[in-house]
């Protein structure tokens, strides 16, 4: 594929050409590309494309607002002659607003780049919006009808009258609103393409369900999402609602829950969901999800309750599958990047050793967790996930507890200081630099303590010029983030320390990255991938990377690790496509059991243990479902081969006479035949007297198909099959078996389709043969394999076993329902 205008400085990945062909050819993309792999490239290549054959008149490209004079001076790195409108939330102040809206509507812009937060600034108009929210209120309405009807639960239908009724305000304030401005409005621009970059940050879009109480669906409402939803609808409207004119990139698009991919399907197949009658969240729930209903410790601490979590995903496969329509999925092994190699292999853990103070704290946190068990406490004084946060704060540092004490010289705080003065002493020669994450302890004004601060004050002291060393959180505008960038790639700034939300999306600062440093474990799964992905990326000058974990022991550290990573690997099984999984168990990962907790304060090595055993559980299961699945269809197969291979071996013999029977046609020099009673001979007389047979039967106006026989060539009949049909004429000879021919107009044609008929009758019945021979073949390994066992058979016997009884030794099994693997593979193994 050529790309007239792109630069010849850059290469691009066979991966991203394809991306960029998807997105000219199918229309609506979401370009699932793993962290690094250019998808930058392919949407400033796919809209310059789009514009160069007339199929986009003005793309607009949203950006995170602080990657804004990055994005845009890649953009003019690729296109340099490209004409670029870079939009900052100052042509919006103002009186500024007139003039931009008047650059943007009469320029004949490539691309109009802006930020996210500007893309905000310029809303639909009020007509729109009042449309949507109409249709909004109007379909809350019928489900409340729909619901009332059914003689449901009068608690839903009150949370859909609450909804309806916020919906109805949000309509009310439009319409009562008093606009300066009213050319101020998307529609004006003249923008019919939108490319949204870090599309994750606008998951958070509206749905109304009947499943408000259910735990584990995401249920946010953000205006972002919803203005963002407004104008992807206009923008295909404009395409007459077919699905083109948006592309959303990124790394992650399940963030947290399956169920966000509904999200994405909103923005980017509506007309795909409406079909299919999966518009609406609850029929895409009852198709692709079940709920869960698990024991759990009550709120108040009374004891246990059964509560109900969107926990499970089914039919995976076939999801992904109608997903995969508008979704290019490229994760980091299906790409094979140039990127860094990763020393070991893997990231590398440190292990701290617990204090006095964390040990006794961790003490205090099971004694919390007591009380709420066998006590009533008020939720909002103490509950499970302020007794999670607090064994978080402890781990990473026990200052964040307790402010006045004491710097504990084996924590992480000190561990990783001298980590990061190592690396900095070894690679001084070329000025590597390096990153520290830490989402917990953020640096801040008014806080008494700060791990920033103290790892900042360890740093200095072993000698880094206070200078080499910088928090992202001091630059507070855009362009100020921008310049520490440049100075981390340039090597005046070698050591960085930032939170994920900060320092992760769209901080491309690789160049001289040589290490990556993780204080404390992340909450979701895509903040992992989009952590490394600063570090594993395209245009790092290292040739070896390392990415250092820091684990306290006996604390939260190593289970919250294990767990986020586990359902991170879920995440990636599903978005590759691995058809082995049916369904997939959700990861609950906002707070710990009470016998978690438990566990985990005594220092009991078998929670961490069961935590591995869980993950080696849900592989081995994996490949037990893909081994189950292929075995029912080898089941299958051996059932109706027999049937079939005697069926061909009939044919072959068949086959077999007719072809010594043409052989003894094709001897004489012309080949002789009777049509409709006459003798005929040679190229020209038997061309004329079938095409003289063929029209006849073409216009002889039956009523049903029939067959005529209406010669013979050598031992072989000539016939003809006439359809109702007009012009629907079949020539064929038959012998032990039928041979079709081609019925053409002319009589060299028809000829000619005769002769190789006859020519070609030896090679079909060797073709014949070796299928039977490979269907002979294929039963007998059918029969072995489905003698052989599961080859894993004993090992996940094994770990099923271990895990119940760890289940068991952790009291884990008397508030916990158990995993995915242990409800089905019983059964499975036993079968």
């Amino acid at each position: 594929m050529r790309l007239p205008g792109f630069s010849h400085c850059f290469e691009l990945h066979q991966s991203q050409r394809n991306a960029i062909w998807r997105i000219v050819q199918s229309g609506n993309t979401g370009l699932f590309h793993a962290v690094g792999a250019g998808k930058t490239a392919i949407m400033v290549a796919a809209t310059m494309e789009l514009r160069r054959l007339g199929l986009a008149n003005k793309p607009v490209h949203v950006v995170p607002n602080h990657m804004l004079m990055q994005y845009t001076a890649e953009f003019v790195r690729l296109y340099p002659c490209a004409s670029v409108l870079m939009a900052t939330k100052d042509d919006l102040a103002g009186d500024r607003r007139r003039e931009f809206v008047s650059r943007v509507a009469t320029g004949d812009w490539d691309a109009v780049v802006m930020t996210q937060s500007t893309f905000e600034l310029l809303p639909m108009s009020q007509e729109h919006t009042k449309e949507h929210i109409t249709g909004i209120v109007r379909e809350l309405e019928w489900a409340v009808k729909a619901t009332k009807a059914d003689d449901r639960s009068n608690r839903i239908v009150k949370q859909l009258e609450r909804m309806k009724k916020v919906w109805r305000v949000r309509l009310e304030r439009l319409e009562n609103q008093e606009r300066k401005d009213d050319f101020l409005h998307w529609e004006a621009l003249g923008i019919d393409f939108i490319a949204y970059d870090e599309a994750h940050l606008a998951k958070n879009l509206w749905r109304h369900t009947k499943m408000s109480r259910i735990a584990g669906l995401p249920l946010a409402n953000s205006q972002r999402a919803f203005d963002l939803y407004l104008k992807t609808r206009y923008t295909m409207s404009l395409y007459r609602d077919q699905h083109r004119g948006v592309v959303l990139a990124t790394a992650t698009p399940v963030a947290n829950s399956m169920a966000e991919i509904h999200t994405f399907q909103r923005y980017l197949q509506p007309n795909t969901l409406r079909a299919l009658g999966l518009e609406q969240f609850d029929a895409w729930a009852a198709t692709f999800g079940e709920t869960v209903t698990a024991l759990e410790l009550a709120p108040d601490g009374s004891g246990y309750r059964l509560n109900t979590r969107f926990a499970r995903f089914i039919n995976v496969p076939d999801l992904m599958a109608v997903f995969c329509d508008v979704s290019d999925v490229r994760t980091r092994e299906m790409l094979n990047l140039p990127v860094p190699t990763l020393k070991g292999g893997k990231p590398r853990t440190v292990s701290c050793r617990p204090s006095s103070a964390l040990k006794s704290l961790v003490k205090s946190l099971v004694e919390r967790a007591e009380r709420l068990k066998t006590q009533r406490v008020d939720p909002r004084v103490d509950n499970m996930l302020k007794i999670t946060n607090d064994g978080r704060k402890a781990a990473l540092d026990m200052r964040l507890i307790n402010p006045l004490g004491s710097q504990d010289p084996e924590g992480k705080v000190a561990l990783c200081a001298q980590e990061v003065h190592r690396i900095w002493s070894e690679t001084a020669d070329h000025r590597r630099a390096q990153l520290v994450f830490c989402d917990l302890s953020t640096p801040k004004a008014d806080a008494q303590f700060s791990v920033y601060d103290a790892a900042r004050e360890m740093l200095v002291r072993l000698g880094i010029p206070e200078g080499e060393i910088a928090f992202v959180h001091d630059a507070e505008t855009d362009t100020q983030k921008a310049r520490l960038f440049k100075k981390v790639r340039d090597g005046v700034v070698r050591v960085l320390f930032g939170s994920t939300p900060r320092m992760g999306v769209g901080t491309n600062v690789q160049d001289r990255l040589v290490a990556l440093h993780e204080l404390d474990c992340p909450w979701r799964p895509c903040d992992v991938e989009q952590r490394e992905g600063r570090i594993l990326r395209q245009g790092n000058r290292c040739d070896e990377v390392e990415i250092i974990r820091y684990v306290t022991e006996g604390s939260f550290d190593a289970y919250s690790w294990q767990t986020v990573l586990t359902k991170a690997k879920f995440i990636a099984q599903v978005m590759s496509g691995d058809k082995g999984l049916r369904s997939v168990e959700d990861v609950e990962l906002a707070t710990l059991s009470y016998a978690e907790v438990k566990a985990l304060a005594s220092g009991n090595p078998k929670v961490i243990e069961k935590a591995g055993v869980d993950a080696e559980v849900a592989r081995y299961s994996s490949l037990f479902s893909v081994w189950r699945n292929q075995r029912f269809s080898n089941e299958s197969e051996v059932a109706s081969l027999p049937m079939r291979i005697e069926s061909l071996a009939r044919l072959v013999q068949c086959l077999e006479e007719d072809a010594r029977r043409a052989e003894h046609v094709l001897t004489s020099t012309d080949v002789r035949a009777e049509i409709g009673g006459l003798a005929v001979q040679g190229r020209e007389a038997i061309g004329d007297a079938l095409r003289v047979a063929v029209r006849r039967a073409r216009h002889a106006g039956v009523r049903r198909a029939s067959e005529e026989r209406v010669g013979q060539v050598g031992d072989l009949q000539l016939w003809l099959l006439v359809h109702p049909e007009p012009d629907e004429v079949h020539v064929f000879l038959r012998g032990s078996a039928a041979h079709d021919c081609a019925a053409y107009q002319t009589g060299p044609a028809l000829y000619s389709e005769l002769l190789r008929v006859l020519q070609g009758m030896p090679d079909r019945w060797k073709d014949a043969a070796e299928r039977l021979e490979s269907l002979r073949k294929k039963l007998q390994q059918l029969q072995d394999e489905l003698r052989r066992p599961f080859e894993h058979q004993d090992r996940l016997a094994d770990l099923l076993a271990r895990q119940r009884e760890l289940a068991k030794e952790l009291d884990l099994d008397q508030d916990e329902v158990g995993s995915q693997a242990v409800e089905a593979e019983d059964q499975a193994l036993a079968a």
